[in-house]
């Protein structure tokens, strides 16, 4: 077959190790593959990319405008010399038409890792009204796909939610490919907090982008508690620091300000961008890492730090909720809150043992459930499954649609308040956004 995959502005995300699964499954299965973005980023600028055909269209929009971007991608499909059998979309369905009009017996599948209508930021009137547009017609583009698979449970209880009239049973939900093997092969294998030299200070790792919907800023008031309350402890906020997105270098600024007031800077150490294997050694180094998005759609870091070993605290919402076992792999907290991540962190630092991550015994039990709902096979395996349907060669009648119990439909937060103006701290706009 000829798959072309659509995937605007290659970062290093969830998403992007998506489309390099892909990338890599569709090659090994001697399939012509064509790879349309609009951006790679420096992190992959080393990594080689074998047997597939890449068509960086440079587009000057504004970083993370999936929609307009996936709609000029579109366009060079339409003009192309390009004849897919099979595409596959991510982030942004706007592509959708104008792909069906010119290739109409090209069978398409779209991975969902949030609808646009609830991450499309507002950044200021008239992108509001774009926004609002987006809400009104994605529902429709989405009702000329063929498969949809969505990232975790709570990712398909919002986008059933927001786009009931969609055939319920086209959604699936299939959690992406988090082991990392590939990445870490010159790394030392995973090795559990009893086998290696204790810290001087319990050592936290947050390992997410600087972005405001991360919110680490929790993190930074909750060393500031612990602080106060003598007790010793050693953060890190490693993590992507995006230059041509304003909103992360401004987030970043604002943390490096927090951190000065809150008088934390003999506690907290910033890590900007981080290679991968940096990245994992400080997995390795720590003792419990921290991911601390509310309502994140799947949230790769907890099955990072599963991976290798780590308990981790989380929100109790989103994806994470769905793969953190509460006091087997970690602790789930209720909402994004400076005290009560700071409680988690001290019950961290008072609990000797994680059975299930620091005995050989207990973490084979994990790495089974990381290779049957986690692994690259089982991804794979279900993007097989997928295209043979839509194609008639097998018919799955099997599979249940998933019908999660959740019921809430949480849109991003957007950068306002404390975010809007980075060199003035706001205290009581930032109080104000925990308490809610």
């Amino acid at each position: 077959m000829h798959v072309v995959i659509v995937h605007p502005e290659q970062w290093n995300g969830g998403s992007d190790r998506c489309t390099v699964a892909l990338i890599r499954h569709f090659v090994s299965q001697g399939h012509r593959v064509t790879w349309l973005t609009t951006m790679i980023d420096e992190y992959w600028k080393n990594h080689k990319f074998d047997g597939v055909e890449i068509r960086e269209v440079g587009l000057k929009l504004h970083p993370g405008d999936w929609w307009s971007q996936n709609v000029a991608l579109g366009w060079h499909m339409v003009f192309s010399n390009l004849n897919p059998d099979v595409a596959i979309i991510d982030h942004s369905a706007s592509c959708v038409p104008m792909i069906k009009w010119r290739f109409p017996e090209c069978k398409i599948l779209f991975y969902c890792h949030f609808p646009q209508q609830l991450v499309t930021p507002s950044r200021f009137f008239l992108y509001r009204w774009y926004a609002k547009l987006i809400g009104i017609v994605e529902e429709e583009l989405f009702g000329h796909i063929d498969q949809i698979f969505v990232n975790s449970n709570f990712t398909a209880t919002q986008f059933c939610k927001v786009m009931p009239n969609i055939d319920k049973s086209k959604v699936r939900v299939v959690y992406p490919p988090c082991d990392i093997d590939w990445i870490v092969s010159a790394s030392e294998r995973p090795v559990s907090r009893a086998q290696r030299a204790r810290n001087n200070d319990y050592t936290f790792l947050s390992m997410n982008r600087f972005w405001p919907e991360k919110r680490l800023d929790i993190i930074v008031e909750a060393a500031a508690i612990l602080k106060r309350q003598g007790y010793k402890l050693h953060v890190q906020l490693a993590g992507s620091v995006m230059p041509h997105i304003p909103e992360s270098r401004i987030y970043y600024e604002l943390l490096q300000k927090m951190t000065e007031d809150l008088d934390v800077n003999d506690i907290v150490e910033f890590i900007p961008s981080p290679t991968d294997k940096v990245k994992f050694e400080l997995y390795q180094k720590c003792d419990t890492a921290l991911y601390t998005p509310p309502n994140e759609h799947f949230g790769i870091v907890p099955i990072e730090a599963l991976d290798q070993r780590r308990p981790v605290i989380v929100c109790d919402s989103g994806g994470p909720a769905e793969t953190v076992l509460e006091n087997v792999t970690g602790t789930k907290i209720a909402k994004p809150c400076g005290e009560l991540l700071a409680e988690a962190m001290l019950f961290h630092m008072n609990k000797r043992e994680w059975p299930e991550l620091d005995t050989e015994e207990g973490y084979a039990k994990q790495r089974q459930r990381l290779e049957k709902e986690f692994s690259t096979r089982g991804f794979c395996a279900n993007i097989d499954r997928a295209i043979a349907e839509m194609f008639g060669s097998i018919d799955i009648t099997d599979e249940q649609t998933t019908t999660p119990a959740q019921t809430t439909i949480v849109t991003q937060p957007v950068a306002t308040e404390v975010y809007s103006k980075p060199q003035q701290y706001n205290k009581a706009a930032h109080n104000r956004r925990a308490q809610a």
